[in-house]
């Protein structure tokens, strides 16, 4: 469902929440020198000799980075929870915690608003690819951004139909809670506030009504371009509620509403202590 243009749309799930040529970044010299100067400017006089003799414009392709991310043990985890429908081990919270951060960072909103935040601030396109890829490769940055979600209490909802659609923006985020659909009949909810002993998440069967739509406020006001649906009934059904029909009008102007996603959400978020 394009919620921007109020149409249904029907295709295969990898050709949609794609962004083509986000992830393609331009470094001409002159780019490439200021950015030296800039962060290292203890290297620059080496860094201009090299230049000089290489001044050839490149092309970062950051999305080959994000591909290889989806093969690592963060969405490995994921598909063998999926396939389980359920967690039994701690170390899955902890590769399901790493997977909910890398899709906060990749999602649509999220990250077209940090390209246009730091664009502003004079930060070139592959500045901003040259600071995740240091971020995310680094484990102790890793290690405080998933910590949160790691001590907290996990609970899963499944369910024998589809009713967990997917937006652009994944996750879920408020101060005290964060929710993310793992599959379209699982759902993760991590409440910030409960400490998480070792075994403590919870596998509901099914999900009660309220909670289900707080999910779908939550969904529909973190949708700024499409949304996967898998059952077309459930799309129907969610249409003709008051909150899609003002999500339609309200994403007549969707720069209006990301701007100040890139400084909230997950960074401000904050784990329990322990009783």
């Amino acid at each position: 469902m394009n919620v921007r243009a109020n149409k249904v749309l029907s295709t295969v799930v990898d050709k949609v929440h794609v962004d083509k040529g986000v992830g393609q970044a331009e470094i001409t010299a002159d780019m490439a020198r200021a950015f030296c100067k800039k962060y290292y400017p203890s290297e620059y006089k080496k860094f201009d000799r090299y230049m000089k003799k290489h001044p050839e414009t490149l092309t970062l392709d950051f999305e080959n980075i994000l591909t290889g991310l989806e093969n690592g043990p963060a969405y490995n985890t994921l598909l063998t929870v999926i396939m389980k429908e359920r967690i039994e081990y701690s170390d899955e919270i902890a590769f399901l915690s790493g997977f909910a951060f890398i899709q906060y960072l990749r999602s649509h909103a999220v990250f077209t608003s940090a390209l246009r935040h730091l664009n502003e601030v004079g930060v070139e396109r592959f500045g901003f690819f040259w600071m995740i890829k240091n971020a995310i490769s680094d484990t102790d940055f890793l290690y405080r951004m998933v910590l949160p979600l790691v001590v907290s209490r996990w609970t899963i909802y499944r369910t024998e139909e589809h009713m967990f659609p997917l937006p652009d923006t994944p996750v879920l985020i408020k101060r005290d809670n964060l929710m993310i659909a793992l599959s379209p009949r699982m759902l993760a909810e991590i409440d910030l506030t409960i400490y998480n002993t070792e075994g403590s998440w919870r596998i509901n069967d099914g999900i009660p009504k309220s909670k289900y739509w707080e999910f779908r406020r939550r969904t529909i006001a973190n949708t700024y371009k499409e949304i996967i649906f898998s059952d077309e009934a459930v799309l129907e059904e969610w249409r003709q509620t008051p909150e899609f029909k003002s999500r339609i009008i309200a994403m007549a102007n969707p720069e209006a509403n990301v701007e100040a996603l890139w400084v909230t959400g997950w960074f401000s978020m904050k784990g329990p202590k322990p009783s």
